[in-house]
């Protein structure tokens, strides 16, 4: 593990998890190993066809995901960062930032894991409510201008 990283443990919320069906949750779940479904602290928005993961300091506001721990971490975060928004190259002000969060598996066991937090005001983004953004599995399905 890279020395200037903290943890190699990922947690996901939106498209990158299994079976979201995407591309970049493939490439992921092909460097990574998977710990098994898990929740954080924050609250999510539905930011048009994605989601974003703000922080928040209210008990029971809850993002469901998954954790994961990356084979190669460095070169993982080279790319996520990148399809992100928040990689080096990327203009300020960036739509993502990456930052170390607790986090809890449905095993119980508790880790601590890089997320990708939502970096811009979530006004007018609709709430959703339960901290889940896939749906039976899969993504969901977006009408336009909804």
């Amino acid at each position: 593990m890279d020395k200037f990283l903290r943890t190699d443990a990922l947690f996901i919320y939106g498209t990158l998890r299994p079976g979201s069906g995407h591309g970049m949750a493939r490439r992921l779940a092909a460097e990574s190993a998977y710990l098994g479904p898990a929740a954080m602290p924050g609250r999510l928005y539905r930011i048009g066809a994605y989601p974003g993961a703000v922080p928040t300091e209210k008990p029971g506001e809850i993002v469901h995901g998954d954790a994961v721990r990356l084979l190669n971490p460095g070169r993982t975060f080279a790319w996520l960062d990148e399809y992100e928004g928040c990689g080096v190259k990327q203009p300020e002000p960036q739509a993502y930032q990456r930052v170390i969060v607790p986090v809890r598996l449905h095993s119980r066991e508790a880790l601590q894991a890089w997320v990708y937090f939502y970096h811009h005001p979530v006004h007018p983004a609709r709430r959703i409510p339960d901290g889940r953004f896939l749906r039976n599995g899969r993504l969901p399905i977006v009408a336009p201008f909804a």
